[in-house]
């Protein structure tokens, strides 16, 4: 995944309204998430990432209006000209990974048994990165994540203030996505 500089801490804006875009798109990030895109709008938005030389990523959960199938992965890439995508669902990462979109496998840390999932899934994975929700949860569980990841680690979700974002980097966690634009 070259197209990430994981050396440096990423902050990952999340793009919740499209009124925020162009903050985001005015902001040193390297990557946008576009996470309210549906098939009407995300040529658009794509094209208005990458003309300020940053990557798009979408959610596949929540994608409106588009099919999650291997045809629309290819879509994806070649049409709608997306460089990434995020998903809780490994068929369709590994359908996305195979049209050459760099893919994040979401796990939402709620219980125990979904943290030793998400360590499983983890240690064996082929995607390129993993973000971990909620934030204050992921920050619980890092040294234990650290022990099995071969890739690099995000934090999300109920991100709220510097603070916070400090201690997911002091942590070592390699980004983090968050949709209050205050912190981009």
């Amino acid at each position: 995944m070259s197209w990430i500089d994981f050396s440096e801490f990423q902050v990952i804006p999340s793009i919740r309204r499209l009124n925020d875009l162009e903050i985001a798109l005015n902001s040193e990030a390297q990557v946008i998430l576009l996470t309210e895109a549906h098939i009407a709008n995300l040529q658009e938005l794509v094209k208005l990432v990458h003309a300020k030389d940053k990557k798009a990523l979408v959610n596949l959960e929540l994608l409106g209006g588009f099919g999650k199938d291997h045809v629309g992965m290819k879509l994806l890439k070649n049409y709608y000209h997306v460089d990434g995508v995020m998903s809780t669902d490994s068929g369709k990462l590994g359908m996305a990974k195979q049209c050459g979109l760099v893919t994040f496998q979401r796990f939402f840390l709620h219980d125990s048994r979904s943290f030793e999932t998400a360590l499983k899934i983890i240690e064996c994975s082929r995607v390129d990165g993993a973000e971990l929700l909620p934030a204050i949860m992921a920050l619980d569980c890092y040294q234990t994540l650290t022990a099995v990841a071969k890739i690099p680690l995000l934090a999300g979700g109920f991100i709220r203030d510097r603070e916070m974002m400090e201690k997911i980097k002091t942590c070592g966690f390699k980004g983090l996505t968050v949709s209050d634009k205050s912190l981009w």
